[in-house]
């Protein structure tokens, strides 16, 4: 097993040829754009071969014998089962697109030059860096699993990255225009109407910087009695409610206006267990439809510049970064693992993280 450097019309690139561990009858050749990925390639194979020994009976097939869409049905009998359901929710459509796409491909072709074109497919339809990842990444996992599993003699995507995240992909009001935007909704549902909650679900994004699905999943005997803060315990899903995001509470402020508008919203009801927002059939709100049937139409009457419903998170942790919040403050209130995801947000403003963390302190 050597690896050659090779010239071609259009690049210079580096092959392997060598026999699979499972099956030494078959000769395989591999070509890769970086000499780093050919090698990668040669220490999978070795890996391999040392695991499996002489015989190399443990293996169940190799890359040249299984499909896509068969790694992909194995992936999700074994690890299926122990899926979030938000994540399931993720992961479903982007399989149906990866299975339309590359399903019937041997597994052998999913190189990382294959796993590219891929990403470039994704990206000329219009999707998102973050996306166009989320999509490859499943790709990844599913082989990774099954190469763990010695389904497959080693794993084809070694050497893949990611396309890098911009941050200009964050969409997010200004001051102004939330406050517009919160006037316009406050005068079309105005106090003591049958949809003042829809003004109420607005001011609670704008505010605390839940995700939708959290909101639909606030319940009465959530909301605070004493404190201005709110605990967020659970999301909203299809079939009832799960885990928020990160799987962690969190508390978010919550103001006296939004304490008081919350208070009106189930005046004279004793049914605590309920949700602050219900649907006509007294459950969860369906977010998608809210979106499609409510917020959309309210942008184009607000006549403000479009943007998502999830940009109003994203619009009330850049006002919080504004408001020179400390930064880890801000973090547990979006609720971000990572306090590298916060910093985006400080980038994306243009404020100095010295001046945010200056602001005030936890003493």
């Amino acid at each position: 097993m050597t690896i050659k450097k090779v010239k071609t019309k259009k690049k210079i690139c580096w092959e392997v040829t060598t026999r699979l561990p499972a099956d030494k009858a078959k000769r395989v050749r591999r070509r890769f754009n970086k000499k780093i990925e050919a090698q990668e390639f040669l220490d999978s194979l070795r890996f391999r071969k040392k695991s499996l020994g002489s015989k190399g009976h443990a293996v169940k097939g190799d890359v040249e014998g299984t499909s896509v869409n068969q790694e992909i049905d194995y992936w999700l009998e074994k690890k299926g089962p122990y899926f979030t359901p938000g994540y399931r929710r993720v992961v479903n459509p982007a399989l149906t697109r990866i299975r339309k796409a590359l399903g019937t491909e041997k597994i052998s072709s999913m190189t990382p030059e294959r796993l590219t074109d891929f990403r470039l497919s994704l990206k000329d339809e219009g999707l998102s860096p973050a996306t166009q990842n989320r999509y490859t990444d499943i790709i990844t996992r599913v082989l990774n699993f099954s190469f763990t599993q010695r389904r497959i003699d080693y794993n084809p995507c070694l050497g893949y990255q990611k396309v890098k995240e911009s941050t200009d992909t964050i969409s997010f009001w200004d001051k102004s225009e939330a406050q517009n935007f919160l006037a316009f909704a406050n005068e079309k549902y105005p106090t003591g109407s049958s949809k003042r909650w829809v003004y109420v679900v607005y001011l609670m994004a704008l505010e605390t910087g839940m995700r939708a699905r959290e909101i639909w999943g606030v319940k009465v005997c959530d909301l605070p009695r004493e404190d201005l803060k709110l605990r967020v315990v659970r999301q909203a899903i299809r079939k009832g409610f799960s885990h928020t995001k990160g799987k962690d509470f969190r508390f978010v402020p919550f103001t006296s206006s939004l304490k008081e508008e919350s208070r009106l919203l189930c005046e004279g009801s004793n049914q605590f267990d309920r949700c602050l927002f219900t649907s006509l059939r007294g459950g969860p709100i369906d977010h998608d439809s809210f979106s499609k049937r409510v917020f959309k139409r309210d942008l184009v009457e607000s006549r403000l510049r479009a943007i998502r419903f999830h940009d109003l998170r994203h619009t009330a942790i850049t006002l919080m970064v504004l408001r020179n919040i400390p930064l880890p403050i801000i973090q547990k209130i979006a609720g971000h693992k990572d306090v590298k995801t916060t910093m985006r947000y400080v980038h994306l403003v243009g404020a100095s993280i010295d001046s945010v963390g200056s602001a005030s302190s936890f003493a």
